[in-house]
Formats: structure tokens, sequence, C-alpha cells
């Protein structure tokens, strides 16, 4: 895994397939530091900010 493998120095960003909060805590369990939504905020507008920072917050990953 590239984050495990840089030993944190380099930023790894989880990209595509961001639909929902559950998707984007999904990349930071695999070690991304962020996570970009470009696509699911197309789609599914505003809410899924909020979304995504309740699910983060409520599994204590940031």
């Amino acid at each position: 895994m590239l984050a495990e493998a840089s030993q944190g120095v380099l930023p790894v960003i989880g990209t595509g397939g961001i639909m929902s909060g559950a998707d984007a805590r999904e990349k930071m369990a695999a070690g991304a530091r962020l996570v970009q939504i470009y696509t699911g905020l197309i789609h599914r507008g505003p809410a899924l900010i909020r979304e995504v920072v309740a699910a983060l917050q409520n599994n204590e990953l940031r």
C-alpha cells in the first residue's frame, strides 16, 4: 500500500467513486489523508459534504 510504503511522507488522496460518507470512510481507512468528492458532489449536491463529515466524525477518522 502506498500510504504505508511512503511512511506518511507522501499524502495519499482517495479519489473515484466517492458517492457517500461510507465511501469516503473506506478511502480514509485504506490510508488516504484527503478525499476528493467532485463527482459525488455533482450528482448528490452539497448534502454529500455533511454526510462525509458526519461519517468521518462518527468513526473518529480525521
